[in-house]
This record gives structure tokens, C-alpha cells and sequence, in this order.
């Protein structure tokens, strides 16, 4: 798979997007990265777990996710496995990351300070958290 970068619109310019094989990664002031089976993001301040029904819900709290210097950003950007789209209420800008089918992760909404990783019930998460870079696990 092409490691070309490309941007997905963020506030004035756009956060940077690269697919590697099956990483994704988003780059904006740090770096989110995507796979089929955990996600790492850099700069956090700290996590927690909640459920319903059907779904866990994995909150990270992080610093700010800031736009990169980038030029003629997409609103939306479908990379073959995953599709990454950025949406501006005027008050919050979210960017949410369908994933692939054979993923363990549902999909991803990523907000300037709180991020949600959205995965069946049925999956345990297991945390690293080193020197700001937190690491989740999904089995």
C-alpha cells in the first residue's frame, strides 16, 4: 500500500494521514496510529473504559490535536480499508476513522483533546501507558 501522505481538512489547514500496510497514521502536533488490532497515541494525559450493551467505548484524553501545515484538504478521505472523514460544527471538529471489516475496532472519533475508540462488547483492551504514549491492545 502507498505511504504517500495525504490531509484530511482540521481547522484552517488539515491533519496529515499515511497508510503503511495495515498502520494508519494521523499526525497532528503528535501522532495517532491505527491498526487492525490496537491503536497507539502519543501525548496522553490519561484514559478510561465505559460500556452499554453492545459496545465499550475507550476515551483518551490527550493534548491538543493541532493542524499541520497542509494545503487543498479533503473533508473526506477513503483510503481502500479505511475512510477518514473530518466534520466542523462551528463550535468542535471532529475527524472519525471508519476502519476495515477484519478490524477489532468498530471506528475512531478524534476531537482536539478527548478521543473515543468504539469496539464490540465482546473485546478486552489491554493498556501500556509509557512516558505519555499510550498503547491499546484489543483481543
Amino acid at each position: 500500500m502507498s505511504s504517500k501522505r495525504k490531509c484530511v481538512k482540521w481547522g484552517p489547514s488539515g491533519l496529515l494521514v499515511k497508510l503503511e500496510d495495515d498502520a494508519l497514521t494521523i499526525e497532528g502536533g503528535f501522532n495517532v496510529e491505527v491498526r487492525p488490532r490496537g491503536v497507539v497515541f502519543e501525548q496522553v494525559k490519561s484514559y478510561r473504559v465505559a460500556s452499554d450493551e453492545r459496545k465499550k467505548y475507550i476515551y483518551v484524553e490527550h493534548e491538543e490535536l493541532k493542524p499541520a501545515d497542509a494545503v487543498n484538504c479533503s473533508e473526506e478521505l477513503d483510503l481502500g480499508k479505511y475512510v477518514i472523514s473530518s466534520v466542523d460544527l462551528g463550535f468542535e471538529e471532529y475527524v472519525t476513522v471508519t476502519t476495515p471489516g477484519e478490524s477489532l475496532i468498530d471506528y475512531l472519533v478524534l476531537t482536539r483533546r478527548i478521543s473515543c475508540i468504539v469496539v464490540s462488547r465482546k473485546r478486552e483492551p489491554y493498556f501500556d501507558l509509557t512516558q505519555g504514549t499510550l498503547a491499546i491492545y484489543l483481543v
